[in-house]
């Protein structure tokens, strides 16, 4: 009977590994065709669908990005600037995925293969390498953020989303004047 009852867990521990599988992700390309395709069958702005999976992947990037810098940044400085973009875009990413679970939105889990290369290619870096190549990627990164958030809030129709970009645009542009002015001083 013990053994029967072993069995019996071994093969249902076996079954239910095979679902929630963690490596079901959903990249960048798939979340915004999906939105796409269910904003335009739907007579709304398909674009919505690309800036929430375009700044999903931003923002991920941040998050990664920033608990990376903050364990292994050089300079406590970097490493404080990298705790602060992954608390704030932590933040961030939450109220973006709650607009797009409202809209049946599809959000990536995982990061674009631009940004998955560039955090590979940061964290390659060490020491004051590493600090420098952080900060020129965060710079990077805020730019065309701020880009993407700016046309949002600008041209945008979806509301919601609007007012998340227009929101969102003063903290970006202060993340970036920080990252500009501690690049400044550290002489990179």
């Amino acid at each position: 009977m013990k053994n029967y009852l072993f069995y019996l867990l071994l093969a249902a521990s076996v079954s239910l590994s095979g679902c929630g599988n963690s490596s079901d992700t959903t990249s960048v390309d798939a979340a915004g065709r999906h939105n796409e395709d269910l904003l335009e069958s739907t007579g709304k702005d398909e674009r919505a669908g690309w800036f929430v999976a375009e700044a999903t992947s931003g923002g991920l990037f941040e998050t990664e990005m920033g608990r990376l810098a903050s364990s292994k940044a050089a300079d406590p400085r970097v490493k404080q600037l990298g705790q602060k973009m992954l608390d704030h875009h932590l933040q961030q990413n939450t109220q973006l995925k709650q607009i797009a679970d409202l809209k049946n939105l599809m959000v990536p889990t995982s990061l674009g293969d631009d940004h998955q290369e560039q955090y590979n290619k940061v964290m390659a870096q060490a020491g004051q390498a590493f600090d420098k190549a952080y900060l020129e990627a965060l710079i990077k990164e805020h730019k065309e953020a701020i880009e993407q958030f700016e046309e949002m809030s600008q041209d945008g129709k979806d509301t919601e989303l609007k007012t998340f970009a227009a929101k969102g645009l003063p903290l970006l542009q202060a993340h970036l004047a920080q990252a500009e002015q501690l690049q400044q001083d550290l002489g990179f």
